[in-house]
């Protein structure tokens, strides 16, 4: 959404009048109602979100018509009125949403969700919301998080940073090229950058897809179109003018339409909204988009589209955890309604009195305006940084009470209360931690501690490689010298039972090395990772773990660990995981072959935080959806020096495996243990690598 989505003030200047575009309201009218009705209902309006991409070119069109004005008028570009007429347009309403949100995660959102949810709103109210779900999208740990509630915070985020470089970049080629036209400088210095932001957009998008996305350097360009054609005359002649704006609007509406979730983009596939939003504004005033935009309910939508963009993901996102249902059609309905409402509340009430009255902001001084900005952020950041250090503060004692846990093992806890050679912790098993340990010491009813559960992780750096990692990184538990010595291998899944390996070390008196690379392991299927470049890194490392198990010395065991999947096992994965283990120097030296945990789809971590007295009763999945076949026993069959693991009976019975075993959290997220679960199953994995290498 483009903060250039609203009309000129009601009080504004002759110029502002002068300028008003009703086409272009018509167009922000079905920009905001395209992205509202995707998100509501994706498999109906599949590419609705190339709204996106409407508002961006509207608002390179209209900042740089300004621009250029002033420049005619002025003879200058005045950095500081320009960036402070930005933010009495852009913050007040968006300040407002961000604290309403904080608020609203604060009093309705489980705190598992706090560190993201409060964190993302922190990057809203900075702009730079775009840059933190960048990082995400590459981070292979958080690549699954929840949707928050202001991640469509990251248009505005890349549209603020387009109005600091636009004018910064104008500004610097005028002055450098001061010789020369300074119109044709100006065209030139967006050309030339657009130019080359649409070329690292395609180039992005084929390496890091995730990156492609959120990047400003790669959305640049869908701005630039629009400033580009803010030198461009306008058609005067309505017919023609009419047929341009109808292919035009033909163009985005083909994109709506006919665009998915899998299409590629940005890229060239951005190329079809964009050349098709420009073609409708350069169509001019007269096309048969000015009467539609005159119409009142059109008018209306584009008048409040900056607001209804702000106000509707909030509600989509929250609405769940105050119903405790998923969305209905009802509430879809009720969240259009109130959409529209809170948006004309806040653009009547909060943004045209607060740019448009001298009360407030019109006529103030850039740095009276800069100094009220940064006053409206700190009331966010007081909320979101404040809700977050309270979470904080809960986490402490309930670390201490998980350390103590995870160091003494006591009967009962976590895998121990299933151990089926103890009889001690009860059928049901799942609360066998006593009070006098956790509740009434500590008042702590399950551990890890929720709100910083994706923390959880017993992975350390010195035994993981990255998706960029080629180095094949090992790391050792227990005695060097010790008799036997077993290699782990494999990926997340693998490294996420670094606590186990531990623990089975330190009870074996055993050797146990581990070598992990995310999203890739040991076989000899082709894997792909989430870019060309991971997956290059995914093969090389494959190559050296090769290298490394033809080559070493003094290896009792290969063990291998990985994500089984959201499927069963294909036939490439069996015949990979087989293929590769053969090429181990000593066929002898057999392979030791961990079944893996249940994939839950999404995280239950949420559904834990709701009550956790109540989590193990309740959040839990039938073992024939979330026990796949990961293909390792079908492997093992092929190999007669191969052995198969299976934990099962620690995370699946009677058919059911829940999220909270013996009072511990068994995953972080939609399928990684815990560090802590992790842990519990130590002493049990001792149990069956002794009786599978003797």
């Amino acid at each position: 959404m483009t903060s250039a989505s609203a009309p000129a003030p009601a009080s504004g200047t002759r110029q502002a009048v002068r300028s008003f575009r009703p086409d272009i309201q018509a167009l922000r009218a079905l920009a905001v109602v395209s992205v509202l009705l995707y998100h509501l209902w994706p498999n109906r309006l599949t590419g609705g979100f190339v709204g996106v991409d409407v508002f961006f070119v509207i608002s390179g069109y209209l900042i740089t018509s300004h621009l250029i004005r002033e420049r005619e008028t002025t003879g200058r570009i005045a950095l500081g009125r320009f960036w402070a007429r930005r933010a009495s347009r852009l913050l007040p309403a968006s300040l407002l949403v961000l604290l309403a949100t904080a608020m609203a995660v604060v009093v309705w959102v489980p705190q598992s969700l706090w560190r993201q949810f409060l964190g993302e709103i922190t990057a809203s109210a900075l702009y730079v919301e775009n840059w933190r779900l960048l990082f995400d999208s590459v981070d292979y740990l958080a690549a699954e998080n929840s949707a928050s509630p202001v991640q469509h915070f990251w248009t505005l985020s890349a549209e603020e940073q387009f109005y600091v470089m636009l004018p910064l970049l104008l500004v610097v080629a005028a002055w450098a090229l001061r010789r020369f036209p300074w119109r044709a400088v100006m065209f030139a210095a967006i050309a030339v950058a657009t130019v080359a932001s649409f070329a690292y957009s395609v180039w992005l998008l084929q390496s890091a897809p995730g990156e492609a996305y959120f990047s400003t350097f790669s959305r640049a360009w869908e701005f630039g179109a629009g400033a580009l054609l803010a030198f461009a005359r306008p058609l005067l002649s309505a017919r023609i003018g009419s047929v341009v704006a109808g292919a035009g609007v033909l163009a985005v509406l083909a994109s709506v339409f006919l665009y998915t979730g899998s299409t590629p983009f940005p890229g060239a596939a951005a190329a079809l909204p964009v050349l098709g939003t420009a073609a409708a504004i350069w169509a001019g005033g007269h096309s048969l988009l000015a009467p539609l935009g005159r119409f009142a309910p059109i008018s209306f939508l584009g008048r409040v589209s900056y607001a209804i963009y702000l106000w509707h993901w909030p509600l989509i996102v929250v609405l769940p955890f105050v119903t405790g249902t998923p969305l209905t059609t009802a509430h879809k309905v009720a969240i259009v309604i109130a959409s529209l409402t809170f948006a004309w509340l806040s653009t009547t009430y909060v943004e045209d009195v607060v740019r448009s009255s001298p009360r407030f902001l019109q006529g103030r001084r850039p740095r009276t305006i800069a100094a009220w900005s940064a006053a409206g952020m700190a009331c966010v950041l007081v909320v979101s940084l404040g809700g977050t250090q309270l979470l904080r503060a809960d986490e402490v004692q309930v670390h201490e009470v998980t350390e103590e846990l995870v160091q003494e093992l006591p009967a009962c806890f976590g895998a121990a209360a299933w151990d089926p050679a103890d009889a001690s912790c009860g059928e049901g098993a799942s609360d066998g931690v006593s009070s006098s340990d956790l509740a009434d010491e500590a008042g702590v009813e399950i551990v890890p501690a929720l709100g910083d559960i994706e923390n959880d992780d017993g992975n350390v750096a010195e035994c993981w490689a990255g998706p960029d990692v080629t180095e094949l990184n090992m790391c050792s538990y227990g005695p060097r010298d010790a008799e036997v010595r077993i290699v782990a291998i494999g990926d997340s899944h693998n490294n996420a039972m670094l606590p186990a390996y531990r623990e089975a070390a330190r009870q074996l008196g055993w050797r146990i090395d581990v070598a992990g690379h995310a999203g890739c392991f040991w076989t000899d299927e082709d894997l792909e990772l989430a870019t060309d470049e991971q997956t290059a890194s995914c093969g090389e490392w494959r190559d050296r773990v090769d290298h490394y198990v033809q080559s070493a010395d003094g290896v009792d065991a290969f063990l291998v660990a990985s994500r089984g999947g959201k499927v069963d096992a294909s036939a490439e994965r069996i015949d990979g995981m087989a293929s590769a283990w053969q090429r181990r120097a000593d066929t002898s030296v057999p392979v030791l072959a961990l079944l893996d945990n249940p994939y839950f789809g999404e995280t239950p971590v949420t559904c834990v935080s709701e009550d956790p007295a109540t989590a193990a009763e309740r959040c839990s999945l039938p073992q024939d959806v979330a026990l796949l076949d990961d293909g390792k026993a079908s492997a093992v069959e092929r190999d007669p020096n191969a052995r198969l693991i299976d934990l099962t009976g620690f995370y699946c019975r009677d058919g059911s495996c829940p999220a909270v075993i013996g009072d511990a959290v068994v995953y972080r997220d939609a399928h990684h243990l815990t560090g802590t679960y992790a842990a519990t199953l130590g002493p049990f994995l001792a149990r069956e690598l002794e009786k599978a290498v003797g």
